[in-house]
């Protein structure tokens, strides 16, 4: 089974998302996302192979693996001359909760660059108990935890108190009726002061215009991730993105 997972996952090349600050427009981390290149350099679909991945641990494994091994060949040498982005990767329990992503780190020499990564669990793994000990595990390695997907599942904010967290990740589908339901926008307002009172930085996914980011922003979420900027981009155009950032963005469109 691994030299037919390791062919599958060598397939795959790390893109990274731009994570905008809402108040600067500067770009504050990347999200790594997996991506399926075809012979012409566009990028394929890519959910039934990663659909197929998920159900198997020991793939999991390598291609976590394998995308740190893109971080540090392409970021970590941007690391070295610009000390103000993160990057962050979706982590299962399985890797995260048994320790292995110690290991994956020491293989990989990114001990060095620990505080510059962070892992997103989603809000059901976390409150299971090998997400828990993930939490715990990334946490005594100097890695910062994101709670991905926040408000796709039942659970309240609540139930993550005591849970060692840096980010919370606001899921796109509480994006879509922000603008014209009340009841949306007063839930998401809730759902930043309830992350503020904790202390944890807020994004939001799923951005695709600027009105929504400019409620966002006055709304309090610090960050901002979507379409509204940028896709995911290859390593080659992250450097540009970090040089130039979405300052203007932030501005009122002109009136056509």
């Amino acid at each position: 089974m691994g030299d037919v997972a390791d062919s599958r996952i060598q397939r795959l090349t790390a893109w990274y998302q731009p994570v905008v600050d809402l108040n600067t427009g500067r770009v504050s981390g990347f999200e790594v996302l997996s991506r399926l290149i075809s012979a012409d350099g566009k990028a394929a679909p890519v959910a039934p192979l990663m659909e197929e991945l998920e159900r198997e641990p020991e793939a999991q494994h390598m291609l976590i693996r394998h995308l740190l091994s893109g971080v540090r060949d392409e970021l970590v040498p941007l690391f070295e001359r610009r000390p103000e982005f993160y990057v962050s990767v979706n982590i299962p329990p399985a890797i995260l909760g048994t320790g292995r992503i110690g290991q994956i780190i020491q293989e990989l020499g990114l001990e060095r660059w620990l505080t510059r990564l962070v892992v997103e669990i989603t809000e059901r793994q976390a409150l299971s108990d090998i997400g828990r000990t993930g939490i715990d595990v990334a946490r005594a390695l100097g890695i910062g935890v994101a709670l991905d997907d926040f408000g796709t599942g039942h659970s309240g904010l609540s139930q993550f108190v005591g849970l060692d967290l840096d980010m919370l990740k606001i899921d796109r589908s509480l994006l879509v009726s922000v603008l014209d339901n009340r009841a949306a926008a007063r839930m998401l307002r809730g759902i930043v002061g309830l992350a503020a009172a904790l202390r944890l930085r807020t994004v939001a996914e799923g951005v695709e215009s600027w009105e929504q980011a400019f409620f966002l922003r006055a709304a309090g979420v610090d960050q901002g991730q979507g379409f509204y900027w940028s896709p995911a981009v290859p390593a080659v155009e992250v450097a540009a993105l970090l040089d130039r950032g979405f300052a203007h963005t932030l501005e009122r469109p002109a009136e056509r």
